[in-house]
């Protein structure tokens, strides 16, 4: 791939990766203030699919509007965390974008990246007992439930993560020995 198609590519993925950042939050709190939807075509995340779509027998829709407030900022506290990550994931894509493949800046930013999704699955594990607890508060007594989940894709997650750190490490070493070997020339 030329270095104009790369550049062009990184613009692109730039751009996509800005508009599912926009995306996820707004339709988390979407699925939470249209429950039938979301219910109805399974959407939700982590969070939201526990609270909204999730065996919890609540109704959503006829929640008081604090506690759906509650909910929707409960189960946006881990898609901000994942949200700061792929922001670093779009500064790096244009970071490409210019041609500065190899740096200190872009290794920082891969970084970024990899601990974004590492707190967006430990808040995640978190919070569930707290929104499960949140969603089902206003249940009769001996009805609440407090959920606690962590399945393979929280694992997959985790080891993806901790992959893309280390190859930022290397990145980062790679950067300052190239730096390094271009004083002696």
């Amino acid at each position: 791939m030329t270095t104009d198609r790369l550049a062009h590519h990184s613009r692109l993925m730039a751009t996509l990766t800005q508009a599912l950042i926009v995306g996820m939050l707004v339709l988390n709190a979407a699925c939470w203030f249209f429950p039938s939807i979301a219910i109805k075509y399974g959407l939700g995340f982590n969070l939201t699919a526990i609270g909204v779509t999730g065996d919890l027998n609540v109704d959503i829709s006829s929640m008081p509007w604090w506690q759906v407030a509650g909910g929707v900022i409960l189960s946006s506290i881990p898609l901000l965390m994942l949200a700061r990550g792929l922001n670093a994931l779009r500064r790096l894509f244009q970071l490409y974008s210019e041609g500065h493949h190899f740096s200190e800046g872009s290794s920082a930013l891969l970084g970024k990246v990899g601990f974004g999704v590492i707190m967006w699955v430990l808040l995640s594990f978190v919070l569930t007992p707290a929104i499960s607890v949140w969603v089902t508060m206003r249940q009769p007594p001996g009805e609440g439930l407090l959920t606690i989940a962590f399945d393979s894709s929280h694992l997959v997650s985790l080891f993806l993560a901790a992959s893309v750190m280390v190859i930022a490490r290397i990145h980062q070493k790679a950067s300052a020995l190239a730096r390094e070997n271009q004083q002696f020339i």
